[in-house]
Formats: C-alpha cells, sequence, structure tokens
C-alpha cells in the first residue's frame, strides 16, 4: 500500500464480519425495565419511534434526592399512520444522559374492544404545600369524546388513572376543556401576599391545531376552567403557511402586545410553556423558514415570550429546524440538509444546561418519527417584556467564543435555530473511537437515503442506495476528548499524537465498478465558506465482494494532533447513476483502542424440518389489537391437509439467544417462539393455516 503525505488511499483486506455481541446497548436494571446505552443523536435506540416528546426533570421516586430527565411521548407503532395506543415514556438519571430507561406503555385505554390512540402528551408535577406531589398525564386521546382526558399517579412514571371520564368509560366529563396536543404550566407562587398562596400554585392549559386556545385551569380538577376566568379563544396568531395568518378575519388578540408583527408568530400545534427567571416562554411548532431564505414548514419549533402565563407575547423567532438549515457549497444560500414534515417538543434545563428537544422523520415520513435533542443557550433580562425584556434562544456551541453557533449567508439570511447534529446530549463531540451506526447521520446531499430501523435487538439504521456524489455528514467527533464527566457526559480520551488513528468504514458495495468514497474533516469543500480539508479516499475495487465490508484509513496526520471538536463527511464518487453502496457504520480506532461492529444474532424457526421464512418487521399496532411495542411478529405454515398438529423447533447462531417454544396443541392454537437477547424478547406466533 502506498502513502502520500496529503493523501491516504486504502484498498485493505476486505474483512467480512461474524457474529459478535451487542451487550453495550442494553443492560438490565434493577427492574424489569431495560437500559439502552449508546451516545448520538437520536438519543433513544434508532428503533424507538417516540416523537412528540416533553422534556421534564423530576425527582426519582427510587432514589430521593436524585432526579431523572423524562421524554414524555406519543408512540409511531402503526407504520401506516400517526402514533399509537400508549403514552411511552423513558427516563435518565441526569448523572448519565447515555443511560436511558424504557419506563414502558405507561398509559393505554381501552373502551369499546378498541384501544384509543394517543397523540402528543404533557406530563406535570403538582408539589403540595404538605410536600406530597402529584403527577397529572394529558395523553390527548383521538378517541370520540375523549381527546380532553386527564389521568393522574403518584410517581411520574404511572400508574395513571382517569380523573375526568364517564362511568361507562366513554367521554370526558362535562367542563373538560383541554383539546389537541395539551400542554400544561404549573406555576408556583412564592408571594405571601398573593391570593392564592395558600394553594401555592396556579394552572394554565395551552391547546389547539391550527389555533391556539388557553385557560387558567381550576387547581381542584386541573382539566376545567377556573372560576372568574375565562378561555382565551385565539391566545396566538396561527397561519396556513409562513406569514400568512389563517385565524378568521377581524380577530383581535389581546394576548399579543400591540405593535407586534403578527404574522410572525405563524402557530401551528404542539403548545408547550416553561418559566425562565421572572419571564413565560411558549414554544410550539409553527411555519418557519421564509425567514431564513428556505421554504416555509412546520417541521419547525418556534417560540414567544411574555410576563406572565398568558402573555400578551412577544415572538422570539424559530427554536429549531429539523431540516437542519446549513450554507449550500458557495455560501449564496442556506439550503436543508434533512427532510421535514412535522416537529413537537420543548425546552428543559438539565445540569444547568438548556437543551431543545423535537423530532425527525427520516426521508419526510411522519408516521417513523424519532426522538432529537440539542443543545441552546438562553439569556434573558430582569426587565419585563413591557419594558423591553427579553428572551432569546441561540444554538450553543461550547467552544465558540460567545457560545453561540449560527449560520448565515451572502445574502444576509441567518438561521439562529438550534443546530442539528449527530451528538445528542454529547455536546463536546462524540467519543471517536467507537462505532456508530449510518444512521446518525446529521447531513444527507440525498434525504431519501436514510432507512428505518424496527429490530429492537439492532441498534442501526443503513443509508442506502448511495450514488456518485452523494454526501454523508457527521457532526461532531471529539478529537480533543473530555477531561472529566461533565453535564452528565462520561469523561472519554481524544486523540493524541502517536494514537496512529484510523478510520474505519462498514459497506455493502452494489456494484462490480470501482469507486471511491472521499474522507473530509470540517466541510465536504475546500473553499473559504466551509473550509473543509480532504483528509483521504477509500477505493473499493472492481467486483469487490457485495457483503457488509470493513475498508479502513489511515488518518493519523490529520487528526491525532486535533483539539475541540470537527465534522466528518463523506463523499461518494462513480460512475453513471447507479447506487455505488450501502453505509453500514463508522468510527476510528487506534494502536489501543479496536473497533467492532456488533452483530445481532439471527434466529430461525423450522415446522416439521421446514425452514419458514421470518418477516423483516414486526406486526403493526391497530385499534383492534393495542400493540405498544415492536416485539411481535407473525409468521404462517401452510398444512398440507394432516390431522396432525405440526412440531415447531427453534434455533439462532448465538448461544446467547434463550428459546423457549409453546407447542400447539390443536390445528386450531398457535404455537409460540419466544427468543430472549440480552433480556430483550422477540415473540414469534406460528399460525397454522389450511391450503
Amino acid at each position: 500500500m502506498k502513502k502520500n503525505l496529503l493523501l491516504v488511499a486504502v484498498t485493505l483486506t476486505l474483512l467480512v464480519l461474524g457474529v459478535s455481541c451487542a451487550a453495550n446497548q442494553f443492560k438490565k436494571a434493577g427492574s424489569d425495565k431495560y437500559v439502552f446505552r449508546g451516545a448520538g443523536n437520536p438519543y433513544l435506540p434508532l428503533w424507538e419511534h417516540l416523537p412528540d416528546g416533553e422534556p421534564r426533570v423530576f425527582e426519582d421516586p427510587d432514589n430521593p434526592g436524585k432526579y431523572r430527565a423524562y421524554i414524555v411521548g406519543s408512540h409511531d407503532v402503526r407504520y401506516g399512520s400517526y402514533c399509537g395506543p400508549d403514552i411511552r415514556i423513558w427516563s435518565a438519571p441526569v448523572e448519565d444522559l447515555s443511560s436511558w430507561r424504557d419506563e414502558g406503555p405507561v398509559f393505554t385505554y381501552h373502551v369499546d374492544d378498541q384501544w384509543d390512540v394517543m397523540y402528543a402528551p404533557d406530563l406535570v408535577e403538582v408539589k403540595k404545600k404538605d410536600g406530597t406531589k402529584e403527577y397529572y398525564l394529558y395523553p390527548h386521546s383521538r378517541g370520540p369524546h375523549r381527546e380532553a382526558m386527564v389521568a393522574k399517579g403518584s410517581r411520574p412514571d404511572g400508574p395513571f388513572v382517569p380523573v375526568n371520564v364517564t362511568d361507562d368509560g366513554r367521554r370526558t366529563i362535562p367542563g373538560s376543556i383541554l383539546g389537541f396536543d395539551p400542554s400544561v404550566l404549573v406555576d408556583y407562587i412564592d408571594d405571601p401576599n398573593d391570593p392564592d398562596y395558600e394553594t401555592g400554585y396556579r394552572v394554565y392549559g395551552y391547546w389547539g391545531f391550527q389555533r391556539s386556545l388557553a385557560a387558567e385551569l381550576d387547581p381542584n380538577t386541573m382539566y376545567s376552567i377556573r372560576e372568574g376566568t375565562e378561555l382565551v379563544p385565539f391566545m396566538m396568531p396561527a397561519s396556513s403557511r409562513y406569514g400568512v395568518i389563517r385565524d378568521p378575519k377581524g380577530v383581535e388578540y389581546p394576548n399579543i402586545f400591540p405593535g407586534e408583527d403578527l404574522s410572525r408568530f405563524n402557530f401551528f400545534e404542539a403548545s408547550s410553556l416553561r418559566k425562565i427567571g421572572n419571564k413565560y416562554v411558549m414554544i410550539y411548532s409553527g411555519y418557519s423558514g421564509p425567514d431564513y431564505g428556505i421554504g416555509s414548514s412546520n417541521s419547525t419549533l418556534r417560540y414567544a415570550f411574555g410576563d406572565t402565563p398568558l402573555g400578551p407575547w412577544k415572538s422570539g423567532g424559530v427554536l429549531v429546524d429539523s431540516r437542519a438549515p446549513l450554507m449550500n457549497e458557495d455560501g449564496s444560500a442556506l439550503q436543508t440538509t434533512n427532510d421535514g414534515h412535522n416537529t413537537h417538543g420543548s425546552i428543559e434545563l438539565i445540569n444547568d444546561q438548556w437543551y431543545a428537544f423535537y423530532h425527525r422523520p427520516p426521508r419526510g415520513f411522519g408516521f417513523a418519527r424519532q426522538p432529537m435533542v440539542a443543545p441552546i443557550k438562553i439569556e434573558y433580562d430582569e426587565k419585563s417584556v413591557a419594558d423591553g425584556g427579553v428572551v432569546t434562544i441561540r444554538a450553543y456551541d461550547p467552544y465558540a467564543e460567545d457560545e453561540i453557533w449560527t449560520v448565515k449567508d451572502s445574502r444576509g439570511y441567518e438561521y439562529t435555530g438550534a443546530e442539528v447534529t449527530s451528538e445528542g446530549f454529547h455536546i463536546y463531540g462524540l467519543d471517536p473511537y467507537r462505532y456508530y451506526s449510518a444512521g446518525y447521520a446529521c447531513y444527507l446531499s440525498n434525504t431519501w437515503l436514510l432507512q428505518d430501523s424496527w429490530d429492537i435487538w439492532d441498534n442501526h439504521m443503513p443509508i442506502a442506495n448511495v450514488g456518485n456524489g452523494a454526501i454523508i455528514g457527521y457532526k461532531y467527533f471529539g478529537f480533543g476528548g473530555l477531561s472529566e464527566d461533565t453535564k452528565g457526559l462520561k469523561a472519554f480520551e481524544g486523540s493524541k499524537p502517536g494514537n496512529n488513528t484510523v478510520f474505519n468504514l462498514f459497506i455493502n458495495p452494489k456494484t462490480d465498478d470501482s469507486f471511491k468514497i472521499n474522507v473530509w474533516l470540517d466541510g465536504p469543500w475546500d473553499n473559504d465558506v466551509w473550509k473543509g480539508k480532504k483528509i483521504g479516499e477509500i477505493i473499493v475495487p472492481a467486483n469487490a465482494t457485495q457483503e457488509i465490508t470493513q475498508f479502513d484509513l489511515n488518518v493519523a496526520e490529520f487528526v491525532d494532533n486535533l483539539d475541540k471538536k470537527h465534522a466528518l463527511f463523506l463523499v461518494a464518487e462513480g460512475n453513471g447513476n447507479a447506487a455505488l453502496f450501502d453505509m453500514i457504520g463508522l468510527g476510528f480506532s487506534s494502536d489501543t483502542k479496536k473497533i467492532e461492529r456488533p452483530v445481532v444474532p439471527t434466529v430461525s424457526i423450522q415446522v416439521n424440518g421446514e425452514e419458514l421464512a421470518l418477516p423483516g418487521t414486526p406486526i403493526r399496532s391497530t385499534n383492534a389489537n393495542g400493540i405498544t411495542g415492536y416485539d411481535k411478529y407473525e409468521v404462517k405454515y401452510k398444512l398440507d391437509g394432516t390431522v396432525k398438529v405440526p412440531k415447531v423447533k427453534a434455533s439462532s447462531d448465538n448461544k446467547s439467544v434463550k428459546i423457549k417454544v409453546k407447542q400447539a396443541s390443536s390445528l386450531e392454537e398457535n404455537a409460540v417462539v419466544q427468543f430472549d437477547y440480552l433480556g430483550i424478547v422477540k415473540t414469534y406466533t406460528v399460525v397454522f393455516v389450511q391450503e
């Protein structure tokens, strides 16, 4: 092999990987719940589809004095439509934001032999004067007459019992006011002169789809309007696209500051309230894009701020755009580098760091959305908003001189929202000396290449059918390391002189022709706009084996002296328009730190000695079956007229998989096979059918 001082072209012996263990992905907790350990964005497993997430920090009910971050969301398990029958919660100790525990389906609702579909929820804690705590879940049931349902529990992870449904369970009781995408603010009172001081708090509700509504709630019910107050029927101007108000002509907005440009609010749905200092901030899904030079979309969160929970409000602008706006090649315009559909989320303070939570839709597909997070910097003053006080939210960069990340084109258009990265909570950069699935890409020149994931054993999303000119980017790798545990992140070693760092790429070639993958640092172009540097190229030879294969590239001279964090871009180069490869994963290794792609077990089921073709995706949830996860599969076996019950056997290529087979006792029964890998169970129902 030849090495050039500036460019290393490598065609190493192809390494086709065998079976290895993915034990670092899952860890059994002290209960029957499971913990996912990983790093990246999305921050939950790539197979988990939890959109509409509302972040909260509550005291750990099992460890007084300790706190956990909770993400409370709906659950995309239906594939052909939004959400599913459950409200799902995951949580992590604030000391370790790489360790997320699945709290399970904390709320479902079954009535008239049907399971309600649950849209975007909220969960709030009420601290009583006597020290007790109550938790109110607003599940946003899509069942008829049940949208305004409210459920109560004594723990943040449930169980939750509805408090405002009729005896027959078919509808909410009169006075239940909350509606679409509900959000609740519990505003605590510490002024002894306040008339509600003895109660200790006031409660406000916010909701609406393409219309913004709000009300002060009765703290005794948590679902009805407080006596003596009135519904706010149009709190914030709603839009049909950026800058176009959709509310009826003549509507007045007393909850907006006089003189505000009404076209800048652009409310769509997904209200969420937070108190910051002496001000209130409303986060919501709203149309953005033309304000920074790209197309209008509600795949963005916006914010507004005011002096009271009901305003009046001033527009703050965009909070995050899940389409990941970045500069184009020459800096003349901003462009999107991820797909959009919708998004929903909020902000939360964890370990003295603010984060924006939202979701992404791979390929713009709205039924397999994934939870995302990005650090933000919030600045506010003590002046009232009425006197000119402001709240400013910008993307946070710990290494920038002013701690602000931004992107601005040569025309003057500037995107001021949170940066979409591959990092998630790992804001000092990802540990480079680890394996990462291709699915953590945050820059895609072709957004249609990123594929879905539904395998609960495999934290993986491939980037398929990569063609000539495609660019795939990852922001950022922490080559500078992290010297000590910080903000819920564990310390890790960065690159150092003498590490002999090697870049490893795992791909599946899909052509008989030779092609190249160019490896770039910081940007995919070496101009004044991006300041990228090509650090090598991987040459895939003609007639390469079309299997998942590991290629490596020595990049020590370029990265072993780096500090802070840096982006990595891969640029495909080949002939014609045909697909060149599927990208599987990537990571760096060194003389002392090896890398291995986790390969999950394969399983098989035989009936009367005949191998069955197992489905690649689990059974989808319906209103009738009420399935809340991705762990159930169904496979059929055609009978040939026999009256003898078939014998079912099962096996795996990994001895760590525990297998249980429940034989059918008659042809009318189903056989059931369970595969348990590291405590994660897949269940296959074998259905016998007559030809």
